[in-house]
This record gives C-alpha cells, sequence and structure tokens, in this order.
C-alpha cells in the first residue's frame, strides 16, 4: 500500500508539471493571438491615412485636447507618441513683425524649442515656419511659405506669444481639407475582443546620414491597447509622410 501510495504521488506531480507547461501554453498562444490581432488593426489604421490626400493628415487639436483632458488623458499622454504644442513658449521682440514681407522673427527666449529648423511656431492666429534659428532673431523660410496651412501673412505686435507647434491641427470634417480620424476610439477585432486604437499625429524634422536638418513630415503614430487594461499596449506602428510625394 505504502508502495503505491508513493508511485502515486510521484505519478500526480509528473501529471501537474505537464498541465503547467499546457497552461503556459495556453497562455502564450492567447498571447500571441492577441499581439497578431492588435498588429492588424494597426496595419489597417495606417493604410486609411495612406488612401487620403497629404493635406488631410492630421488631427483636429479640439478632439485631442477633449481626450487629454478626459479621464482618459493620462494614458494617452503618457505615450511618447503625444507632443503639446505649448512645449516651448517665446515672445516676440520689439518692434515684433512690422511689415508682410518681414523675413525676420527677433524673440526673447529661445528655451523649450529645436535647436535647428525648420520646425513649425504660431503667433497670434498665423503659422510660420522658421528656417535657422539664432539667439535672438530667426529667420522664415521666404514670405511664400508664412501662409502654412492656410493662414495669411500678418504684422504681431512686440510681446505676442510664440508657440511651437508640434501637432498636426487639420479640422474635423466639414470643407476641405478635413479630417475624419480621432484621437482614440474603440474597436473590434477580428478575434471578437475590444481593443483601443489610439493616434498621434505630429510634425517631425527629418535629417540625412550627416545629420544635416531637411524639411518637416507629418509623423502618424498608432498604438492599439487592451480595452479593459489600456495601460496594457499590444501594438504600435509609426510611419512618416512626405508633401513632396505624399508618402
Amino acid at each position: 500500500m505504502i508502495e503505491l501510495l508513493a508511485a502515486m504521488t510521484v505519478m500526480l506531480i509528473g501529471i501537474f508539471a505537464i498541465f503547467g507547461v499546457f497552461q503556459a501554453g495556453i497562455v502564450q498562444i492567447r498571447r500571441a493571438s492577441t499581439v497578431t490581432t492588435a498588429a492588424a488593426l494597426a496595419d489597417s489604421e495606417m493604410e486609411k491615412f495612406r488612401a487620403i490626400k497629404y493635406d488631410s493628415i492630421g488631427l483636429a487639436n479640439t478632439d485631442v485636447d477633449t481626450v487629454v483632458g478626459g479621464s482618459y488623458g493620462s494614458t494617452y499622454t503618457g505615450q511618447s507618441f503625444y507632443k503639446t504644442d505649448t512645449a516651448g513658449t517665446a515672445t516676440l521682440a520689439s518692434p515684433g513683425i512690422t511689415t508682410t514681407s518681414q523675413t525676420t522673427v527677433p524673440v526673447t527666449s529661445i528655451t523649450g524649442f529645436p535647436s535647428s529648423g525648420p520646425f513649425l511656431v504660431k503667433i497670434d492666429n498665423e503659422y510660420m515656419l522658421i528656417n535657422d534659428r539664432s539667439t535672438g532673431t530667426w529667420s522664415l523660410y521666404q514670405s511664400s511659405d508664412r501662409g502654412l496651412l492656410g493662414s495669411t501673412a500678418a504684422t504681431h505686435s512686440a510681446g505676442a506669444t510664440v508657440y511651437w507647434i508640434q501637432r498636426v491641427n487639420v479640422a474635423a470634417c466639414g470643407s476641405s481639407p478635413c479630417t475624419t480620424a480621432v484621437p482614440t476610439k474603440t474597436v473590434t477585432g477580428a478575434d471578437g475582443r475590444s481593443y483601443k486604437v489610439d493616434t498621434y499625429i505630429t510634425w517631425k524634422q527629418i535629417t540625412n546620414s550627416g545629420s544635416t536638418a531637411g524639411r518637416l513630415v507629418k509623423l502618424v503614430s498608432i498604438v492599439v491597447r487592451d480595452s479593459a487594461s489600456p495601460y496594457r499596449s499590444w501594438a504600435k506602428v509609426s510611419a512618416s509622410f512626405d508633401a513632396g510625394t505624399g508618402q
């Protein structure tokens, strides 16, 4: 009887070990299925941007601000893809921008801005593309470029705030160009599970192999998260879109 009990105990230990291996295998298979589904969702979202015009690639700032200010805000902003337009601020130095043909921007501070151009700034309601950044005076690409994103050249008084623009702001659909993209949404994957899909669209300066600064491109980043536990991300994908090629 004792030998039988000992044999049964050894057999049970072996069976439990095998059961543990099977259990771990099931968990890994389920995780791999989730990651695969999330990656497919991320690729599907990116394809939507590849299928539209370059001018329509962006997010409405009002939509982004609504998400950031809500209960989901800390999760959305916790990604490195998230950028804010107020990360760097300066003010116009005297005499400001006095003519519509002026090609320089005098500023009182350069803290928080890129070390070289090009980068995008906003003064009052006008967007400007900065070509070169020096300590006290920034140069614009050319006066015709000051109408970037549909604005028109204007004069600006000394003391006006200069914001560094990092998000690609495109109005929610109405009159073209407009966007139907939203910062975050819940979708159902092929496995029938719900996933949280977050979208980030920012301006990015490209450089060549010699680290020479080039033009700005739009960087689209997609993060697919677990809907029940959004802190857990299953897939991430990014792609840049160039105004010259549309890709």
